[in-house]
């Protein structure tokens, strides 16, 4: 029995990642009712390695003991105050559909998510009764937390009991952020171990019992849970189909302007700061700029974080650091035939383009894409691919979309958005 609860619970934190946890089965059997985007498992952009090259036996063992007596300590119910208030921070954002205030405490949400987190505050009136229970996490000063609470649903009198677990690691000056990203092997084999501990399956299996007993004794509260499920699908869906309908109007060509026009296209550091390989202050170091030093500005991202051109390369900021330096369409013409010819030199030297994509066999992506269940924007994600990760293309179709194989699964991606890393 011990054994089939630790996969349930091994199953929720790989599941555990946008939607609320209403399952199928008697009446509506779930783990928890839960908001939170849970811990990452898996795939895309990896952590950064603490460490490289061999170690020695000594340091080994010793690292193995160290790892052994962390696992062995029991939960903690509200020790750490900045836990405590960080996650109630984000219950309070997530219940009043404050989008702002949770991308300042979650380092990455992407769109489909934090449309589902708004829609889902549109039916609750508050998150009740937090409660936070601590294990040390997998790198110094982070957290494996299980947060605890009830749900206060506008329409119902019963709240509901519900439980999601949280990485929470921390920034460079100190201050924790919840991790919503992807981990290596060695964290996720340390997350793994943590939740098969029976201190962690006895939390889980109390919350899961008050839960049960609740629907059980409330036809209006089980009844309420299935409708709020196929509600939400719905909502979603329809608002990210808006949302991409949007996006693809605001893309379309302009109608060539007749007047200098100012724009964007460079930005200036304004504080000595880190270049990152992603949007995510766990990725890579690159390197470092300087205060003043101008960049080459590729994208703001709606998560707090620029890509800029760096080196040659792609790069990411955080936002905050960073001013946009405005230049008009003249002062632009002036410099326009450098920077494509560069551009032009660098891009030759590391991509193709679509036209020069294999008909089958695998590839190294050279930029981030969406792999789709299905030959639609609006199909579920079977994953994000980053650059340098490989693809195998089973297909080229003549829709404009190419099946993929990615991690095992089969997928597709806009034939348009391949590019491959030579």
């Amino acid at each position: 029995m011990k054994n089939e609860k630790m996969k349930e619970i091994l199953d929720f934190f790989r599941n555990n990642k946008k939607k609320t946890c209403i399952g199928a089965g008697a009446g509506v059997a779930v783990i928890a009712v839960c908001v939170a985007v849970g811990i990452t498992l898996g795939n895309g952009a990896k952590m950064t390695a603490s460490n490289t090259g061999t170690q020695t036996q000594t340091e080994t063992t010793t690292e193995t003991a160290e790892t052994e007596t962390t696992l062995q300590m029991p939960l903690e119910e509200n020790t750490v105050p900045e836990v405590t208030q960080l996650i109630t921070e984000y219950y309070n954002a997530a219940a009043a559909g404050d989008m702002d205030t949770i991308n300042s405490i979650v380092n990455t949400y992407d769109q489909e998510t934090q449309i589902y987190l708004q829609k889902m505050s549109e039916h609750i009136e508050a998150y009740q009764n937090v409660v936070c229970y601590t294990k040390t996490g997998p790198v110094d000063g982070s957290y494996l937390v299980y947060a605890y609470y009830e749900i206060k649903f506008n329409d119902l009198e019963t709240a509901v009991p519900g439980i999601s677990p949280y990485l929470v690691y921390p920034r460079e000056d100190g201050s924790l952020y919840i991790y919503e990203g992807d981990v290596e092997d060695s964290v996720n084999q340390y997350l793994e171990d943590i939740s098969a501990q029976d201190d962690v399956i006895d939390l889980m299996n109390r919350v899961q019992v008050v839960f049960n007993e609740a629907v059980m004794q409330d036809d209006t509260l089980n009844n309420y849970l299935a409708q709020l499920k196929e509600d939400l699908q719905v909502e979603v869906g329809e608002a990210l189909a808006e949302a991409e309908t949007a996006s693809e109007e605001e893309t379309q060509p302009a109608e060539a302007a007749t007047e200098a026009q100012t724009t964007v296209t460079k930005v200036e550091a304004t504080d000595v700061v880190n270049v990152r390989s992603s949007d995510s202050e766990q990725a890579e170091r690159l390197g470092k700029v300087a205060v003043g030093e101008v960049l080459k500005l590729l994208e703001k991202k709606e998560n707090g974080w620029s890509k800029v051109e760096y080196n040659g390369k792609e790069g990411y900021i955080k936002s905050e650091y960073l001013k946009d330096v405005e230049e008009t369409q003249e002062a632009q013409a002036e410099s326009s035939a450098s920077e494509a010819a560069q551009t032009a030199e660098s891009s030759a030297a590391t991509t193709s383009t679509s036209s020069d994509l294999p008909a089958s066999g695998k590839i190294k992506i050279a930029q981030t894409i969406n792999i789709r269940k299905a030959c639609s924007e609006t199909a579920d994600k079977v994953g994000t691919a980053f650059p340098g990760e490989t693809l195998e293309i089973v297909m080229q179709q003549a829709d404009g979309w190419t099946r993929v194989k990615y991690n095992g699964e089969t997928g597709y991606v806009k034939t348009e958005v391949l590019k491959v890393l030579k």
